[in-house]
């Protein structure tokens, strides 16, 4: 029961964190564009790729397909950690009385940020047959002369 209970914790703070979706556009074009997620991961309790593909189907529709996907470097994130130690050594001024020094050492660390990236667009030529588009008809209702047709209906 207690690991239910922390599960559902972590759950909850995960999402808070995170908040309801952590897909977000980087370019959004008319037919087009780029979206963006923290990882490309789609499992408990992060599914970054089905938020991402419901923010394409919001833009674009649910006809469409991935052109591309790339990890991409957004910052860098530095960190610096110091640590004092005060160290006991001979007093030189004053022999009966220790002497005393502090000293500072530190460390600097660099990472990349980075995010996963999809680059997505519409798919084109969609018509009633997957791939082949409607057909055109003109409003006055005349077809076009082909070659090889005669443009008069027979008699």
């Amino acid at each position: 029961m207690n690991r239910i209970v922390a599960l559902l914790a972590f759950a909850a703070l995960a999402a808070g964190n995170t908040g309801c979706s952590t897909a977000h556009y980087v370019v959004k074009d008319a037919d087009s564009g780029v979206v963006a997620i923290p990882a490309n991961s789609d499992s408990w309790p992060f599914h970054y790729q089905q938020d991402a593909k419901a923010l394409i189907r919001q833009h674009v529709g649910p006809d469409f397909e991935i052109v591309r996907e790339y990890s991409a470097v957004t910052g860098n994130q530095v960190s610096n950690q110091e640590r004092t130690q005060r160290q006991q050594l001979s007093n030189k001024k004053n022999p009966g009385l220790p002497g005393e020094v502090d000293v500072t050492t530190g460390t600097t660390t660099s990472n990349q940020i980075t995010e996963w990236r999809i680059e997505y667009r519409r798919r084109s030529g969609v018509g009633p047959i997957a791939g082949v588009p409607p057909p055109i008809t003109p409003a006055d209702g005349i077809l076009p002369v082909q070659a090889g047709r005669n443009p008069m209906p027979l008699q």
